[in-house]
């Protein structure tokens, strides 16, 4: 059994509230769903002197979907985002992700903003304390190599998110709230734009930043999907995984996103294969050239279950079935 640390409990009840405790509280983490950081302080990989708990700031839990798009609240379970019948029908890469993370009890407890910002994951960082000393450290925790890649300058730990991958497919945006010293200042950007190739600087927040929600455009000829890899049916991270979104117009597809998962250390989205496909008739051929392009940018190290090879081969091939599907 491994215990807790000690930590100091907030409870803010408003947006404003829970920045001011971050900014204010250089060691403070904030928690959400907690399947995740939890499970990480009980191994001795976190320690926060202060632990905000983000349950009841009403700013975070909002769903909206209209006309013009779609805004998702960062508290939003995992499992009202795998269940809402808007969002299967106009975002389905979106719904399909959120039913494939973990089972259904974390879907039940972990959120999507959670699930957006998960820590990196790697064999020889998401181990017990006592683990990890007998092992030696590693560059991520406590040590100065990367285990896995152990003349690199940099942290290759997995970016695991199944909701992110599909996220950024259907050109999402993240909104994002700061504190000024006085009040909570918003501002949006991309949400590829929230993750660095690095596994410990994972994403683009300050200590004193919250992701408040999602903002999905229009959706009308949208189709899309998410596939995912894992060595078990249920509760497995993604070992691989790929989304897709694109729209048809008189036989031709546009607007082509392909973004892969869990091969690198932040989403990977497949430019060369993305630029083959804008504006093509699909053929199997072709499909199968632009499946052939998306492993282009990846290049994993063996920190997960399966060898790198096999991973990328399986990425390739869930490409080309997504893509084949939608392009109908």
């Amino acid at each position: 059994m491994m215990p807790l640390p000690k930590f100091h409990l907030e409870r803010p009840q408003s947006l404003a509230a829970a920045l001011r405790l971050l900014a204010e509280s250089p060691d403070a983490l904030p928690l959400a769903g907690g399947t995740d950081l939890l499970v990480s302080m009980k191994q001795g990989l976190y320690a926060p002197g202060t632990v905000v708990d983000l349950k009841k700031v009403p700013e975070l839990g909002s769903l909206e979907i209209g006309a013009g798009g779609a805004f998702l609240g960062a508290a939003l379970k995992l499992a009202a985002v795998r269940d809402e019948p808007a969002l299967k029908e106009r975002y389905a890469a979106l719904s399909e992700a959120a039913a494939a993370v973990a089972s259904p009890n974390i879907q039940n407890m972990g959120t999507l903003g959670g699930n957006v910002c998960l820590d990196t994951r790697c064999w020889y960082f998401n181990q017990s304390e006592f683990w990890r000393h007998s092992k030696g450290y590693c560059l991520k925790k406590d040590g100065d190599i990367c285990q896995a890649a152990p003349g690199a300058k940099r942290c290759f730990a997995v970016f695991s998110s199944d909701t992110a991958p599909a996220l950024i497919a259907l050109g999402a945006r993240a909104q994002v709230a700061s504190w000024d010293g006085e009040s909570a200042q918003l501002r949006e950007f991309p949400l590829e734009e929230l993750y660095r190739e690095d596994g410990i600087s994972r994403i683009a927040l300050g200590q004193d930043e919250l992701l408040v929600g999602l903002r999905l455009p229009e959706s009308r000829g949208v189709k899309s999907g998410y596939l995912k890899y894992r060595k078990r049916g249920a509760i497995d991270y993604p070992l691989a995984s790929v989304a897709v979104a694109l729209r048809m117009a008189d036989g031709v597809m546009k607007d082509v996103r392909i973004v892969l998962g869990a091969l690198a250390s932040a989403p990977v989205i497949a430019f060369e294969a993305m630029e083959l496909l804008e504006g093509a008739q699909p053929s199997p051929e072709l499909l199968t050239r632009a499946a052939e392009l998306v492993g282009k940018r990846t290049c994993p190290v063996k920190n997960q279950a399966g060898t790198p090879a096999h991973r990328k081969s399986i990425a390739r091939v869930y490409c080309q079935r997504l893509l084949t599907g939608l392009a109908k």
